[in-house]
């Protein structure tokens, strides 16, 4: 059960109570809370945390597995890409190629204009163009101190604090702990991408590609605040005007003020391309391999199918680490919190606690660490079939040779045993 002490100050504005937390100690835009919570209080909440631990602990087994599998999958999938690739011309479509994994170079072009009809904003011959908002809000910052009282419970203090600053998203200050005075107003439109038809040659390319074109360096996209619509002007309480040579600025003076908003414009042109997918009809899908990995690819500039290839593949290998990194760090998450109440139960006594929870620290890693290990060493070997035939074979003429050994040295043992005691028995028959 957790204990509320309240406490007041100078710069204390009132409040009370609320949530089983106290408010304290607040200065401008900052204030504390703080939170005692007994020792059989602790220990009950990091025995609720067991189960939490044991799901991560169990979830990371199937994580580490699939990875490996995904991975080898995918190798699979572009050595079978490989031998199936159909080298095609852009210019014209084969239906011959129907289904088929093909490769083809070209210059991707756009079909049309794109119009942002939110603020009358128009580019000319451009594959993708996006529309970015960031806006002066007042943002909280929140900083949590624990500390382990001597009767084995913990006080916990909450600080927050609230500044402004351009953020490029909406933050709903109707979330902050303390929103009085705090206010951000709300956002009337979002962040948006505008994609056109781009064909490559006789081919129309789809819009996952297309919207993977990379932005131009330069803008040469004209502004004019004219040709905002009126709802959008109303939309925003302030003035617009335009900013720069990236977009508007709807704000009153030079100095933001909360609720000033930026609203930026980029945009893509075409350029040459290298495409590796499967053909279907005019445009592109994935093309999916027996393994069940698909490929779809696209690179600009005159790219080598063998690169693109080689290049998926580093892609792979890279998230293949990140993921067995990400799997592992999950389990030894899991098995320090399975093992938090032994840490919780020894804060009982001065400093044990502390020297608990290192111990507990040290053993998750290692213990998660080996496990990971292992997991991933079997997954490795068993989605590689020659690899896992090669192992059991040679497991196999391992325990046979261990087997022959085991069974001469029996053989031996006998013919010593009886060759000790043949003499014995020629003699008690002399006699």
């Amino acid at each position: 059960m957790s204990d509320v002490e309240e406490q007041y100050d100078g710069g204390y504005d009132g409040g009370g109570y609320d949530g089983g937390n106290e408010y304290g100690n607040e200065y401008g835009n900052e204030f504390t809370e703080t939170e005692h919570e007994g020792y059989f209080s602790s220990l009950g909440n990091s025995f609720a945390g067991v189960c939490f631990g044991l799901v991560m602990f169990i979830g990371a087994f199937p994580l580490l597995w699939w990875n490996e599998g995904r991975a080898v999958d995918f190798y699979q999938a572009v050595q079978e890409g490989r031998d199936n690739l159909v080298t095609v011309r852009s210019t014209s479509i084969d239906p011959f190629n129907e289904g088929k994994l093909v490769y083809l170079t070209g210059e991707a072009r756009p079909t049309e204009n794109l119009t942002d009809p939110d603020f009358g904003v128009d580019v000319f011959l451009k594959t993708k163009l996006e529309r970015s908002i960031s806006s002066y809000q007042w943002y909280e910052n929140k900083r949590t101190e624990k500390k382990k009282t001597s009767t084995g419970g913990t006080t916990t203090t909450t600080t927050y604090s609230y500044n402004k600053r351009w953020v490029d998203y909406y933050v709903d200050s109707s979330q902050f702990r303390k929103n009085n005075g705090y206010d951000n107003p709300p956002w009337p439109f979002q962040d948006e991408t505008f994609l056109s038809d781009v064909t490559v040659g006789a081919f129309d390319l789809p819009q996952d590609m297309v919207d993977s074109f990379p932005m131009d360096s330069t803008s040469d996209i004209t502004f004019d605040v004219n040709e905002i619509p009126a709802a959008t002007k109303t939309a925003y309480p302030n003035p617009a005007q335009t900013y720069g040579n990236d977009g508007f600025y709807f704000g009153t003076t030079s100095n933001a003020q909360v609720g000033h908003t930026i609203v930026k414009f980029k945009a893509a042109s075409g350029g040459t391309v290298s495409v590796i997918a499967q053909q279907s009809g005019s445009t592109f899908v994935p093309w999916e391999a027996t393994s069940g990995a698909s490929i779809s690819r696209i690179e600009f500039g005159i790219v080598s199918s063998d690169t693109m290839f080689e290049n998926a593949l580093a892609e792979s290998k890279l998230l293949t680490k990140i993921l067995r990194f990400v799997g592992a760090l999950i389990m030894i998450i899991g098995i320090a919190t399975i093992l938090n109440p032994l840490a919780v139960a020894s804060d009982i006594i001065p400093c044990v606690g502390e020297c608990v929870g290192a111990a507990i620290g040290i053993v998750s890693f290692l213990l998660g660490g080996f496990l990971s290990l292992l997991v991933i060493g079997i997954a490795w070997v068993a989605n590689r079939p020659v690899f896992l035939g090669v192992g059991v074979a040679g497991a196999a003429v391992i325990g046979y040779l261990i087997y022959v050994g085991v069974q001469k040295k029996r053989t031996r043992s006998r013919e010593m045993k009886f060759n000790q005691e043949a003499p014995k028995d020629l003699e008690l028959e002399r006699d």
